[in-house]
């Protein structure tokens, strides 16, 4: 994200939750292309393949293969353009939730759902698969993984 998500508790009152990783890039085209690939279906098929499924680490941050420099301009422009799509989408469709725990007390943060923007990261996906030469096939294989539990049982139609 390009934003600090919202994140209070009763011990520390506001602050940025310890799950929020910071990225440092050379300029702001390089960190919107990035937010992009790291939102990608890509990404997560990398993430649940080399992680342990539940926590995002800088490692798996690091190690996975982005290639910026190699990014033609146009592409480039592209995931910048789907990324402040996502990012705007993603603030349109977030919740705020309460919850409490023995060690924090209450908590008080923002819940973000990137099965409502799924549309959106299948356009990430479509310029990477071009920057990577994925065929059509593993493409689908890709945006298409682990589609029940990433969109959930009847998630088009639930509301928020």
């Amino acid at each position: 994200m390009n934003f600090v998500p919202y994140f209070w508790n009763e011990q520390g009152g506001e602050q940025t939750s310890t799950q929020v990783k910071r990225l440092n890039f050379l300029n702001n085209q390089d960190a919107l292309s990035a937010m992009a690939i790291l939102n990608s279906s890509l990404f997560y098929w990398w993430f649940i393949i080399f992680s342990d499924c539940r926590h995002l680490n800088m490692r798996e941050i690091e190690n996975f293969p982005a290639g910026l420099q190699l990014l033609p301009s146009s592409s480039k422009q592209e995931l910048i353009t789907s990324a402040r799509k996502l990012m705007d989408d993603y603030r349109r469709n977030s919740r705020r939730r309460e919850a409490s725990y023995k060690t924090t007390g209450k908590v008080v943060y923002d819940e973000y759902y990137p099965r409502y923007s799924k549309s959106i990261i299948d356009e990430i996906d479509q310029v990477l698969a071009q920057h990577y030469k994925i065929t059509n096939e593993e493409l689908d294989y890709i945006v298409n993984y682990d589609i029940k539990y990433r969109l959930g049982a009847g998630a088009e139609d639930e509301e928020l």
